[in-house]
């Protein structure tokens, strides 16, 4: 079973990403949701999700900061970034802070698939 926690303050991306897991995977999926980087943190404590989505630009807690403190308890963990605000230098904080990778949004359904295909093996090894 893959266990996906989405971290994004947009109710339409939660959605849209469950929407397009739907469509694209047969395999048993549970998805959490959380709205800020304090419910991320919660959630993926006591969830221990496959894989998290996680949003740069969020109230309360942006995604750079939960990312490092996710990491630092789960450093394991296989997060995803995506957000609208794709600055060069964001990405490369992500990266450097553990993020498996980046998506743009608005995002690609197939460039999405790949992404979580591509880090779903990985946590297989």
């Amino acid at each position: 079973m893959l266990k996906l926690l989405i971290v994004d303050d947009s109710k339409l991306i939660h959605f849209s990403i469950k929407k397009i897991i739907e469509e694209n995977y047969t395999d048993d999926i549970e998805i959490k949701d959380a709205y800020n980087g304090n419910e991320a943190i919660e959630i993926t404590n006591e969830f221990n999700p496959d894989i998290v989505l996680l949003d740069i630009v969020m109230p309360e807690k942006d995604g750079i900061e939960t990312l490092k403190e996710l990491r630092k308890a789960h450093r394991r963990l296989n997060v995803l970034m995506i957000s609208s605000m794709g600055t060069k230098e964001k990405i490369a904080d992500a990266l450097r802070y553990g993020a498996r990778g980046f998506i743009q949004k608005p995002f690609d359904e197939d460039e999405f698939i790949e992404h979580i295909t591509k880090i779903q093996s990985l946590s297989r090894r």
